[in-house]
């Protein structure tokens, strides 16, 4: 009975683990987009990444009962490696493994989702001193009319048929 209940958490924990490496994967993808100003596709990966994640933690809820059906009072990878350890030597190691590979993966989403902000807050800094640009460039043509179309700066003819209704 032990042997099964160990093997279908190891199968558990497999899919958080290919899991988070569907993320890692979505948020190097994420970078690249960020860099090359795909934004259209942005909403696509975000959609992925959550979707991704609600499966993550579908995989966590079935670790905690599992953990709880092998009398397990934590579901942590390490209160699930000592509890097998006094069962399954081999198996104990093989969930090390994993404990050591999940660690990994959360260091590198953690590095690629700091990159990734970074890219969003430059991208956000470039649009907004775009839109000052434009805007700067837009005001002094506004301000040479008045509410009737009226040149007031006097600098230049006035040919226009709006002045000439005035």
């Amino acid at each position: 009975m032990i042997k099964e209940q160990i093997k279908e958490l190891e199968n558990i924990v497999n899919k958080e683990i290919d899991g988070y490496k569907n993320i890692r994967k979505l948020y190097a993808d994420k970078r690249e987009m960020l860099i090359h100003g795909k934004v259209n596709d942005l909403f696509d990966i975000d959609a992925r990444i959550s979707d991704t994640y609600k499966n993550i933690n579908d995989c966590s809820e079935a670790r905690k009962k599992m953990a709880q059906t092998m009398d397990i009072k934590n579901y942590s990878l390490t209160d699930i490696i000592n509890k097998i350890k006094t069962q399954d030597e081999e198996a104990a190691k093989k969930f090390e493994a994993k404990k050591a590979e999940v660690s990994e993966l959360a260091q590198n989403i953690f590095k690629l989702e700091k990159v990734n902000l970074e890219l969003l807050k430059h991208g956000m800094h470039v649009t907004n001193k775009t839109l000052e640009i434009i805007l700067k460039g837009i005001k002094p043509v506004t301000e040479e009319y008045n509410k009737q179309g009226k040149n007031i700066t006097k600098k230049q003819l006035e040919m226009s048929s709006i002045v000439e209704e005035a």
